[in-house]
């Protein structure tokens, strides 16, 4: 039933009544006396009359009574109406309520409200506008219900102080108040809007501020489609729903930080637990509350017994005092700091690592607790150990390769000299045996100098394929006379082949060296000599771990000892030269660091791993070849040429020129001697058919001995030709076998070159015979 139905049923209703009390009113007045006269036997009181006064009387009194009921009657109908919108503004209340507790997604948090306030309070339409932080002050529209959203859309409103900041979203976002629009088609304040809101059919509207932390951040807008629908009590309730979803609101964003910051922490918890990186945390106190997994790796004690205990009863503090004090040094001055440490693991293994420890401080300001991070680096700098040996040798060899080059061609000289002195010499000449004695201290010499090279990986090495186990037995059958009775020899080999392409002298050197330093090191209280042979492919993924090598098979040579270690700086400078550990007298320091250019001048790899007061493990891997192993070879006898020999000499020593000279000449041969290498081509060209054969230095002035011979087989091609030379391939790579082959060279020889070799190497080119 409408409202003007009702209004109507209500008037007849209060009609009825007044014109029933006119109707028994006016019986009443009329036969009242006649029914007294006969109660009361009094005959004259029915001859009474009616007088106009009682008519008037009845009829003002119709009247009164028909306002009075009229009045209840509104009074009642309003009282009932302002119940009723009260009731739908607490329901309104109680539904939002219920809403807020039951969502937990803020859009559809503030549609249900928007929906409440229209199905359930009765209103027309309901919106939620949030304002923009920028310039411009912006109101954008995140949630409506009713009238399909009339005229958002196309809203162009702010809560700027300007005409469209004017309306009751701006307003109440500005002035954090709650804003009524009355009559919103006659508010000036709403003419930027009018006309798109008459077509919607509102007519007043309310807007109430969303607050959270005294900040406002949106308005919730309601319109009505009567005027004056929003009176203090219902704006008050309005005012408390408006609250209720501001705190809403603010409790979904907070849940979905907190949310956010959970799985970040589950996903940082997954990571320090799954990350290479050891991780551990001390409370404010200085107790461990966390370790990861790769901490107690690497660290070696087990979580449940470092849980819950101070650092100064951590086991792993004990180990390793320098990372100890690092920590405590952040702990007293809550600044961060890094470092690289060498620890020791419960086994005793040493390891390189990063570290970096820090305080962590909470909103107070307070430190709340501390985080060192550890990196395993001990890869890293074997690598970076590995490089500065390498600039070390490269340094070495540079020097080494000069001092060769000028020591050779003295050496040279003393050694040719003293040959042919000797044999001028007779055996029983009181001179004889100190002439030999300086033969033998200039072969010294020699094999001083092939030993720096060595060391610089420039010696060239003379590729003889080897059974390395008769090497090693060789070797173990001198030790086992040598090395005392409480040091106990073993030896394991587990090779197919065996074969390898090496020097057997210099193998057999680097076997010694190694052999003869462990036992050193087990000489006061005796151990084990462990010599184990065995077979290796190396990988791809493998090769990362051996810089230099490249990937196939190898053999591998392990010589461990249980003597007493080394730390870590003398691992560090183990194959320096000149370093060693030893008494005055006891070792020059070269031993290792010919070791390692041996192996190195082998293309192969060395690595060395000790323990103090456990032992030490070298490990050697060298190329495995097949073929079969090499005989000894047969040594040539020294005699003189049978038929006439013309050979050209150049070399710009004078000394050495005129001793080797004198020396083939003794052995047949018909010789042509020069200092100057230009002089020495004009003379060929002269008569190039009559010489044999040219033997030429290297470095000479003008013009290098490659140089001289590429002019001369220009001249004639079929000249065999031998290239001498004080220096090193590595130092001139001219002087290597494969390049000097390429310019048309016949043989290089590595000064100082003694008769009988240079004898038998013209011999073999020409091919001639002995007396």
């Amino acid at each position: 039933m409408d409202m003007a139905t009702k209004q109507i049923s209500s008037r007849f209703t209060c009609l009825t009544i007044a014109l029933g009390f006119f109707i028994c009113s006016g019986l009443w007045a009329l036969f009242s006396d006649k029914l007294f006269s006969v109660l009361l036997n009094q005959p004259s009181l029915a001859q009474r009359s009616v007088g106009p006064s009682h008519w008037f009387f009845i009829a003002m009194s119709t009247g009164m009574l028909y306002w009075l009921l009229r009045y209840w009657e509104i009074a009642i109908e309003a009282s009932q109406a302002s119940l009723e919108k009260v009731n739908r503004s607490l329901r309104s209340f109680s539904e939002c309520t219920k809403a807020i507790t039951r969502i937990d997604d803020e859009s559809k948090l503030m549609e249900e409200i928007c929906q409440i306030c229209v199905e359930v309070g009765g209103h027309k339409m309901a919106w939620v506008a949030f304002g923009e932080d920028n310039p411009e002050k912006d109101l954008h529209p995140v949630a409506h219900w009713g009238s399909d959203g009339c005229f958002l859309e196309t809203l162009n409103a702010s809560w700027a102080d300007t005409e469209r900041g004017h309306g009751p979203a701006g307003t109440s976002i500005r002035t954090g108040k709650v804003t009524v629009f009355h009559n919103i088609l006659t508010n000036p304040l709403y003419r930027p809007w009018r006309e798109a809101v008459e077509k919607c059919g509102y007519t007043s509207c309310i807007a109430i501020p969303l607050v959270d932390a005294g900040k406002v951040f949106g308005s919730l807008v309601i319109f009505d489609e009567k005027p004056h629908a929003f009176d203090a009590e219902e704006a008050q309730l309005l005012e408390e729903l408006a609250g209720d979803l501001a705190y809403g609101i603010k409790t979904l964003r907070l849940k979905k930080v907190s949310q956010r910051e959970m799985d970040e922490r589950l996903m940082l918890a997954t990571v320090m637990d799954q990350t290479s990186d050891g991780v551990i945390i001390f409370d404010a106190d200085e107790t461990i509350q966390y370790l990861n997994p790769s901490f107690v790796a690497l660290c070696g004690v087990p979580e449940e017994e470092s849980r819950g205990i101070t650092i100064h009863e951590f086991e792993c503090s004990k180990r390793n005092p320098l990372f100890y004090q690092a920590i405590l040094s952040v702990f007293s001055s809550n600044q961060p700091l890094s470092g690289h440490f060498v620890n020791k693991k419960r086994n005793g293994e040493e390891y390189d690592m990063e570290a970096r420890v820090a305080p962590v401080f909470g909103d107070s300001g307070q430190v709340v607790r501390y985080v060192a991070t550890i990196r395993d680096v001990s890869e890293s700098a074997h690598l970076q150990q590995q490089l500065r040996q390498a600039q070390k040798m490269e340094a070495l060899a540079t020097l080494s390769g000069g001092i060769a080059h000028d020591f050779n061609n003295i050496l040279a000289i003393i050694i040719t000299n003293m040959e042919m002195t000797l044999e001028d010499v007779p055996e029983e000449s009181p001179l004889y045996g100190s002439m030999e004695l300086v033969l033998k201290a200039g072969l010294r010499g020699k094999k001083l100098v092939k030993q720096f090279l060595t060391i610089s990986r420039q010696a060239e090495q003379p590729e003889k394929i080897i059974q390395i186990e008769g090497v090693i037995a060789e070797c173990c059958s001198l030790l086992r006379s040598t090395l005392p009775a409480t040091i106990e020899l073993r030896q394991h080999f587990e090779t197919e082949s065996g074969l390898v392409a090496a020097d057997p002298t210099q193998i057999n050197q680097v076997i010694m060296n190694l052999c003869t330093n462990a036992g050193h090191a087990m000489s006061e209280k005796g151990g084990v000599l462990d010599i184990t042979l065995s077979d290796v492919r190396l990988t791809a993924a493998d090769i990362s771990r051996y810089p230099g090598l490249q990937p196939g098979e190898f053999i591998k040579l392990i010589v461990a000892d249980t003597g007493h270690g080394m730390t870590r700086e003398v691992l560090d400078r183990i194959f320096d030269p000149f370093y060693t550990t030893k008494a005055p007298g006891k070792g020059t320091g070269l031993g290792l660091s010919i070791v390692h250019g041996i192996i190195k001048s082998h293309r192969g790899y060395i690595a060395v791993n000790s323990i103090l007061n456990v032992g030490t493990t070298f490990t050697i891997l060298l190329p495995r070849v097949e073929g079969v192993g090499a005989g000894i070879e047969e040594t040539s006898v020294l005699n003189k040429v049978s038929g006439p020999v013309h050979i050209l000499f150049v070399d710009d020593e004078e000394d050495y020129v005129a001793g080797m000279k004198v020396g083939l000449e003794r052995l047949g041969y018909s010789v042509t001697a020069e200092t100057d290498c230009r002089k020495t081509l004009d003379i060929f060209r002269q008569s190039p058919d009559s010489f044999d054969l040219l033997i030429t230095d290297q470095t000479m002035p003008h013009m290098t001995g490659v140089m001289l011979a590429q002019d001369i087989l220009n001249i004639r091609p079929d000249l065999p030709i031998i290239l001498c030379s004080g220096s090193s391939p590595e130092t001139d790579t001219a002087v290597s076998p494969a390049k000097a082959k390429a310019a048309g060279i016949s043989e290089v020889l590595m000064k100082p070159v003694q008769r009988s070799e240079l004898h038998e190497v013209i011999q073999q080119l020409l091919q001639l015979e002995s007396e």
